[in-house]
């Protein structure tokens, strides 16, 4: 049984553009019906140059299964010129506009500046997106993320036990080394969320 969990911005991390594609559909939207959605469109337009020139009312009429189609084509329109416009680098990171976790009852923590920041539709599940797989291989930004995003906890969950053998909480951050009882109970999690979901996390 496949234990680690199966996300679409792991798949397209290499493409930053694809990723925030994903994200836009996959907001506030179940993956079951998004990630079909995602699949048709990169078919129809497989670069940012293609989605940038598409037919508004063509994209509407391909994301109206999911709902707000009408703003989400907008946007993916909007995404695709400004990304060619002004392409992510990461050499060049910039402010971000979103507000991170709060940090006391009145006050929230300003979100880090990161290379898509100034990308049409980069909210916060954008740039935990982007953080947690386009940084590189070798980058440990990962670890600095702290998403509210069901999915993206739930990886990390696993990522910090698979890779630094450590427990960690959307709540509380990194804790203690990940002992017998955690990883016991952080599998069973693992394999009910698995058990839900079938392929179409990656369109298969």
């Amino acid at each position: 049984m496949q234990l680690k969990p199966i996300l679409i911005q792991e798949f397209v991390a290499d493409d930053p553009w694809k990723l925030l594609v994903a994200v836009t559909l996959l907001n506030k939207t179940s993956g079951k019906l998004a990630i079909p959605v995602f699949w048709n469109i990169m078919d129809m337009y497989p670069t940012p140059w293609a989605l940038s020139q598409a037919s508004e009312l063509a994209l509407v009429t391909l994301i109206r299964p999911l709902g707000t189609q009408n703003i989400r084509a907008k946007r993916l329109i909007s995404l695709s010129r400004a990304y060619l416009q002004d392409p992510p680098s990461h050499r060049d990171e910039r402010p971000s506009r979103a507000m991170g976790p709060p940090i006391s009852p009145r006050k929230r923590e300003k979100y880090p500046p990161t290379p898509i920041s100034h990308l049409p539709g980069a909210g916060a599940y954008a740039l935990d997106s982007y953080r947690i797989f386009c940084s590189g291989p070798a980058s440990e930004e990962w670890k600095e993320v702290n998403p509210s995003d069901k999915e993206l906890i739930r990886y990390l969950k696993w990522k910090w036990a698979a890779i630094e053998n450590k427990q960690w909480t959307a709540e509380t951050g990194v804790g203690c080394t990940a002992d017998l009882f955690y990883i016991r109970g952080l599998v069973s999690e693992l394999e009910l969320h698995s058990t839900s979901r079938k392929q179409w996390d990656l369109g298969m």
